[in-house]
């Protein structure tokens, strides 16, 4: 599960007091026994819950984690993975299909299928086998390779590899319900924290910045640009989890455990935003686990999602949209210093066309990194090909290559858009900086430019024609 923290809402800014009202579920009592970690909920605008709607939501929290309870063999989960197949709620049909979705979307790489996948780890974790790596990469392959069918009746059938285990999900799900509960009896503004997650959502269009370093959210008041639609954020610090945790025992292994092939990752502490909670942990695994590119190709290809990213050494990726989402709209179109670049390849006329290696950074006038923008390429030898880079950046930043690379692409284009802040989240503070296009292709050529530019020279786009292996380079200031 989620490392045991909760991030707790901070006050409004002076500018919109407003009164809060928190409850906390289960409701603290002596009597009470914890069906979960605790799940907060705050309410504004002088909305109150009545004793019937709190019972309500206790209740449908209670009912969450009752139904993905694996070890109940009587709940709707475990029903199900004895028969292959059954007829379930409609609120856990709709996230086993959203998770096939996800499944469908990256490839493999987020599965609720790995039921039998974590039994394996939680029998490791018990002392009962020792751990090989054959089979849990063949646990994750004979899972992903069976054929699942949905129907319109809420039913659902499946080959026998599969046992579908949502438990890295639970609390976003019961998040999710709450809000739907929320909504259904018309309360308009609320939080909602649960096991590590935090879920901001408001039809009054409220805007919020998480602040990761203080593990801490700053509400910034009623943004101008309402919107109905809600926002939540997940987080995740894969290096200070266990892989795999009970009450009694945990993994000595730490990090998130890769869908696609059954081992542990721990590339980065991922900050995730979705228009719901299950989507946002969804995509938090997902990150947790990949490198900052295949991650950012999802997120950018998806305008509903938005993240950030932090590795071991404080490097800091973020997606096109996170500052936008996280900000509001009025602060991000205050920062002059957002740039985009746009960079052609060409597309050679030759039967075995390799895809080339592409490095784009960003550094001072004394050449030193400031950003790294991107990099198509994992393998070391083609990788020392792109020579500048490797002799300014690569082979400096250990751990950059697997962290950050990407897949080639064969030609196509870069489109990047810059924050204007260093690889450690910082203003970049020189008045003069460099853009560097690096491109190399295995029976190819190599070709590099670079692009001298100020912020404030970046009033009219500046274009550059390449040779070779580049066909053109564009920066401009963002509208």
């Amino acid at each position: 599960m989620v490392g045991r923290f909760l991030l707790y809402l901070a006050v409004f800014t002076a500018s919109y007091a407003v009164k809060a009202e928190l409850y906390v579920f289960p409701a603290p009592s002596p009597e009470a026994t914890s069906h979960t970690l605790n799940t907060e909920i705050t309410l504004y605008e002088e909305q109150t819950l009545s004793a019937i709607e709190q019972k309500n939501i206790d209740l449908l929290i209670k009912d969450t984690y009752q139904t993905l309870d694996k070890s109940n063999a009587t709940s709707a989960l475990s029903e199900i993975n004895q028969r292959y197949e059954g007829t379930l709620p409609a609120w856990l049909y709709s996230a086993i299909k959203r998770c096939e979705d996800w499944f469908n979307r990256t490839e493999g790489n987020i599965s609720c299928r790995n039921g039998a996948l974590y039994d394996y780890w939680a029998e490791y974790v018990q002392g009962k086998h020792d751990l090989s790596r054959r089979e849990v990469r063949r646990l994750a392959r004979v899972a992903r390779i069976a054929e699942v069918n949905f129907n319109d009746d809420n039913s659902v059938a499946f080959a026998s590899p599969i046992k579908w285990d949502l438990s890295e999900f639970t609390a976003s799900l019961a998040v999710d319900r709450i809000a739907n509960y929320l909504t259904s009896i018309n309360i308009r503004s609320y939080h909602i924290s649960a096991q590590g997650l935090e879920t901001h959502a408001s039809n009054q269009g409220f805007s919020w910045q998480g602040t990761v370093a203080q593990e801490a959210v700053i509400q910034n008041g009623r943004a101008t640009d309402a919107v109905s639609n809600p926002s939540t954020i997940a987080f995740i610090r894969p290096w200070q989890r266990p892989v795999l945790s009970t009450s009694k025992l945990a993994s000595l292994e730490k990090g998130v455990l890769s869908h696609s092939d059954g081992w542990p990752s721990a590339k980065f502490q991922a900050i995730s935003v979705a228009d719901n909670a299950f989507e946002a942990m969804l995509l938090a695994h997902f990150s947790a686990t990949k490198t900052a590119q295949q991650a950012m190709e999802l997120v950018n290809a998806n305008p509903s999602l938005a993240l950030k990213l932090i590795d071991e050494n404080g490097r800091v990726f973020t997606s096109n949209a996170y500052t936008a989402r996280t900000s509001g709209k009025n602060k991000a179109e205050k920062n002059g210093h957002a740039i985009s670049i746009d960079i052609t390849l060409p597309l050679f006329d030759i039967a075995d066309y390799r895809g080339p290696y592409v490095s784009v950074w960003i550094s001072d006038e004394k050449n030193r990194l400031v950003k790294s923008l991107a990099l198509r390429g994992t393998s070391e030898r083609w990788l020392g090909e792109l020579r500048t880079w490797w002799r300014r950046v690569g082979r400096k930043n250990e751990g950059l290559v697997d962290g950050f690379a990407g897949a080639t692409k064969k030609n196509a284009p870069l489109h990047i858009q810059w924050d204007g802040l260093d690889d450690f989240g910082k203003s970049a503070n020189s008045s003069s900086l460099i853009l560097h296009v690096e491109v190399a292709r295995e029976h190819g050529g190599r070709s590099y430019e670079k692009i001298p530019f100020t912020f404030d020279s970046l009033t009219s786009p500046i274009t550059v024609t390449g040779t070779d292996e580049i066909a053109s380079i564009t920066l401009s200031l963002m509208n």
